[in-house]
Order: C-alpha cells, then sequence, then structure tokens
C-alpha cells in the first residue's frame, strides 16, 4: 500500500504563555517545534513538511520570523514549507 501524499504524523508543540520579556518569537516557535516533534514520537531527521501557523511583526531588534528560518534553525530540510494565517 504506497502511502505517500496521503497521511500526515502531526505533534503538538506546547510553550508557554504571556508576555516573556527574557524570551524572543524565534524561541517560542523553536521551542513548540521541538515538543511537536517529541509528541509525534519522530527526531528531526523524519521532517519533511513545516508550517508555521500565523505571522507575528516582529519585535524592537528581532529578525521576522519564518519558515525558512525556523528550519534553518531547527537543521531541517523540509520538502515543503508554508506560513499559515488566520
Amino acid at each position: 500500500m504506497n502511502v505517500k501524499d496521503k497521511y500526515a504524523i502531526v505533534g503538538v508543540g506546547y510553550t508557554p504563555q504571556g508576555k516573556l520579556p527574557e524570551r524572543t518569537t524565534l524561541s517560542f516557535h523553536l521551542e513548540a517545534c521541538a515538543n511537536a516533534i517529541k509528541d509525534a514520537g519522530l527526531s528531526r531527521e523524519d521532517v519533511d513538511g513545516l508550517i508555521c501557523y500565523r505571522h507575528f511583526p516582529p519585535s524592537t531588534g528581532e529578525q521576522d520570523v519564518s519558515p525558512y528560518l525556523v528550519a534553518q534553525h531547527l537543521g531541517i530540510s523540509p520538502a515543503y514549507l508554508f506560513q499559515d494565517a488566520n
């Protein structure tokens, strides 16, 4: 049975909520991704797609966080990158 393009393994990654001045936007993305990978029972090498939800304007002194930047900092090279927003 070929399951290519038919299934996705999804994990959920939680991070602390609220105003946390010692944290950067990128740090939240990276923590959420690491937690989601662990929740799904995968390793970074297993990840072939990355969808980042919502885009928030960068805080003063921070760089804009894109799926490419998140993937780069996670050390992954997914075939699929996307930014979703509502």
